[in-house]
């Protein structure tokens, strides 16, 4: 039933593609489709569906007046909508979600990207059911703060340093580790991010890691500001991950000749992309004693990978590869990635799965 829904849902983003390169004329039907699916995925069939379901009936419930208290452990803006949005089916909440969401992050990709239709195609491979249809508090933060990254790419700090802010308490906590972004966006900081990667690689291999200082830092935080609960909890409650896998050392690689190959051609924000990317890398390696800060903080920094995505596809054109092999090939890659992260991996919870099972075979 896993590869069945994987096979529809891959199907599904291909036509949804599919249909906004057609015209822009196009455009509104296209993020209806995506904003359905991601919705209905979200509020019935991914792992954080119910708890989702759970946090929704206990904040919808209480009054405006406990907001403040209740941001110790929520964003605002989620309050603020299970609140007003209380008269409806929690499906409802989730459909805002999808839609501000998309729509922010389809508008920064038509205005950055050297070619929109594969930046899609990869964030369809890489990002959609898992951000937009799992973690949809931490997704419409991503859409927001990279706008700010946006605003950094051309000097302008001050809105720069408002947009992530602003994201950070809205949307989501872990969101202001984008405020080190200014001291990573040149091709030196770049070499940095790589040797320290490297570096945390050789840590890992000794039988090293962060954690200890980590935990020896978070005993001087106060958890009763706003985030810093969240924060004390992944640390002290840790579990142990792996800081590479085949998947994104291949990554990792591509990343490396894609850059090496363009990087005098690069934009302000395609370099500063690439600095991101490469610091998920780092996260992945540095974090791998703590799965939840690993996962949380690389996929902020992954998310770049949207916008240097054409740039994968150039490299193949430059190694003598036809566009229309290059296209191919570039499709094969995320379609592989695809089915190993959502079967493979088990994006889809097995017990919906389950439920969808019975209630159509």
């Amino acid at each position: 039933m896993a590869f069945i829904f994987s096979l529809f849902s891959y199907l599904y983003m291909f036509f949804a593609v599919y249909l906004y390169s057609l015209n822009r004329i196009n455009k509104l039907l296209f993020i209806f489709f995506v904003c359905c699916f991601s919705s209905v995925f979200s509020a019935y069939l991914s792992h954080d569906s119910s708890a989702y379901h759970n946090i929704y009936a206990d904040y919808s419930g209480t009054g405006f007046g406990s907001v403040l208290n209740e941001m110790l452990g929520y964003e605002l803006f989620f309050l603020m909508l299970s609140k007003i949005a209380s008269p409806f089916n929690v499906f409802f909440l989730f459909f805002i979600y999808a839609f501000l969401s998309f729509s922010i992050k389809l508008a920064l990709i038509e205005r950055v990207s050297r070619m929109p239709v594969l930046s899609l195609s990869l964030f369809f491979a890489f990002f959609f059911l898992y951000l937009d249809g799992t973690v949809i508090r931490v997704s419409l933060g991503i859409a927001v703060a990279y706008w700010g990254i946006y605003l950094l790419s051309k000097n302008h700090f001050i809105g720069f340093f408002t947009v992530i802010l602003l994201s950070t308490l809205l949307f989501h906590y872990s969101l202001i580790v984008l405020l080190i972004m200014p001291f990573f966006r040149s091709h030196i900081s770049i070499l940095f991010i790589i040797a320290l990667t490297f570096f945390f690689l050789a840590l890992f291999f000794l039988g090293h890691g962060i954690l200890g200082f980590l935990l020896v830092v978070t005993q001087h935080l106060d958890s009763s500001f706003i985030g810093v609960n969240k924060l004390v909890s992944y640390v002290k409650y840790s579990q142990m991950s792996h800081p590479y896998s085949i998947v994104f050392g291949t990554l990792f690689f591509a990343s490396l000749v894609g850059y090496f190959l363009f990087k005098k051609k690069l934009s302000e924000f395609e370099l500063i992309s690439f600095n991101m990317l490469f610091l998920s890398f780092l996260c992945l390696v540095a974090l791998y004693e703590s799965q939840a800060l690993q996962n949380r903080f690389s996929e902020i920094f992954r998310y770049s990978l949207v916008f240097v995505a054409p740039i994968f596809y150039e490299t193949l054109t430059r190694f003598s590869v036809k566009p229309r092999l290059a296209l191919g090939i570039y499709c094969v890659f995320l379609s592989g990635y695809f089915f190993y992260y959502y079967y493979f991996k088990g994006i889809i919870s097995d017990r919906n799965l389950g439920l969808l099972h019975t209630y159509f075979f």
